[in-house]
């Protein structure tokens, strides 16, 4: 089941509703944004615009009105899951995996058990 989320356009329009008062966050989002569209080749064809979505929603977390735990990949994936955009919850906390790895992270049963939480 997908989202508006999954979308680049749904994706930028949650992050601008979010990110500007962030200033330089709000820049990096962008740049990022800007940096997985040209990238997006590189992975297969239906995969391309929920990396760009992907882009777009990896800081949201920062947020003030989202801020809960403080840890901000937590805080953006609570508040995917709040607006039940299934397709994208896991973003956030598989956005970083180990440097130099080719392994992907392990599926995440939950939000707070991805993030180390009990």
């Amino acid at each position: 089941m997908s989202s508006a989320l999954d979308t680049p356009q749904g994706a930028a329009e949650l992050a601008e509703s979010l990110l500007p008062p962030l200033g330089n966050r709000w820049l990096h989002t962008q740049a990022v944004a800007a940096r997985a569209r040209e990238a997006s080749a590189a992975v297969s064809e239906a995969d391309r615009d929920l990396l760009v979505a992907a882009a777009w929603l990896h800081d949201i977390g920062y947020a003030p009105e989202l801020r809960d735990t403080g840890f901000h990949p937590l805080d953006g994936a609570r508040h995917l899951e709040s607006l039940g955009a299934p397709g994208t919850t896991g973003i956030p906390r598989r956005t970083r995996g180990p440097l130099n790895s080719r392994r992907p992270w392990p599926p995440c049963p939950s939000v707070e058990q991805c993030a180390g939480l009990p």
